[in-house]
């Protein structure tokens, strides 16, 4: 399983000083509209921030008709200045095939401008093509590169990262130890995956320093209350089966297959539950 979740780490709509969020909050068509107007004025006037802020507009649909081709349009302006947010975007966009088609590889070129200039979504992005093989080639050492500068600048999802790739020795030693700080590290900003990613460590790892199905359970149940991702019901089952809670496994299994009813490496795992506690009867 990819633990580094989705491909591309979602995008922070920013909110600029222009005008239009409180013309919008006030209900007044014709206010919207010349907030727009105004800042189409600054944007052609070579404002790079507004040229943003319009990409974003068409983009979302924000006061204005949804147009990908419009959004592309103010986002390629402000990415041929060097914009760093407005690379990201038009990576994403390539990505996606929204107002263009979709290139892998041209998501990657923007990414890596973006990234030379430390946008650390970009450069968690950029990790991820390289681990995926998706528009350049396959590097895991080059994955883990991206990632680490990203993780050292606190984004919690290339911490996650890095503890995923620690924990497989993909582009760094294989290092439960360090795999463990990384997610930890992803914990403290209470990021959900890291919460998963770690327990199912630490049950699964032989470890001593690491292994511990007590805080596995503590941390799974912590990330299933938080999302209803049958992956994370099946990695408390794990943590209750390690803990020696072996009823409580099953219930949990049972509820992970509720809701992903095809899953074979859920229903093998309930089959190894149901019958260590019919063992143990």
């Amino acid at each position: 399983m990819n633990k580094f979740g989705k491909t591309f780490a979602p995008m922070a709509l920013m909110v600029l000083s222009c005008g239009f969020a409180a013309a919008q909050s006030s209900g007044q068509n014709s206010a919207r509209q010349k907030a727009i107007a105004d800042l189409k004025e600054v944007a052609y006037a070579g404002n790079v921030n507004a040229q943003v802020q319009l990409g974003v507009i068409y983009l979302t649909g924000d006061g204005v008709t949804k147009d990908d081709k419009e959004a592309l349009k103010w986002l390629r302006m402000a990415g041929d200045q060097d914009n760093p947010l407005a690379e990201r975007y038009l990576a994403e966009m390539y990505f996606k095939g929204r107002g263009v088609e979709a290139d892998n590889a041209e998501a990657a070129k923007w990414l890596r401008l973006a990234a030379a200039q430390g946008d650390a979504e970009s450069e968690h992005n950029l990790a991820v093509l390289y681990e995926q093989g998706l528009g350049v080639m396959h590097n895991v050492e080059e994955a883990a590169n991206w990632m680490r500068r990203s993780a050292e600048q606190n984004f919690a999802a290339s911490q996650q990262g890095m503890g995923a790739l620690y924990e497989n020795g993909d582009g760094v030693p294989e290092d439960p130890v360090e795999a463990a700080k990384w997610y930890r590290k992803a914990i403290d900003q209470n990021y959900v995956p890291a919460m998963n990613s770690l327990a199912s460590l630490e049950v699964t790892t032989k470890d001593a320093h690491v292994r511990n199905p007590q805080e596995a359970v503590a941390l799974a149940t912590k990330a299933v209350a938080a999302s209803g991702n049958p992956d994370y019901l099946d990695t408390l089952a794990a943590a209750y089966f390690a803990d020696g809670q072996t009823d409580k496994a099953v219930e949990t299994e049972q509820r992970a297959l509720a809701r992903d009813p095809n899953n074979d490496s859920y229903q093998k795992a309930l089959e190894k539950y149901l019958a260590a506690a019919h063992g143990s009867k």
